[in-house]
């Protein structure tokens, strides 16, 4: 199963070390948007960051940008 991985940008980079295992792009994109639904709701659990200024980009296992878009704009219809 090929791997992906989300990183979050904003001043600085909280990169995704770990990846996830997910069968093709468009489960990393339903995946994506509910990490992103996530980090919004539970905005404490990361020292309180202000989620609207930063963005999510996800990357393949070769490095390569499949898409990117900032935390208050994912939407199912995207």
């Amino acid at each position: 199963m090929p791997m992906y991985y989300f990183h979050l940008r904003d001043d600085q980079t909280v990169p995704d070390v770990d990846g996830t295992d997910l069968l093709n792009a468009s489960e990393a994109r339903d995946h994506a948007i509910g990490v992103a639904r996530e980090l919004m709701f539970r905005s404490e659990g990361m020292l309180d960051h202000n989620w609207a200024l930063w963005k999510m980009s996800v990357h393949d296992n070769e490095g390569n940008e499949l898409f990117s878009f900032r935390l208050t704009g994912p939407t199912d219809n995207e």
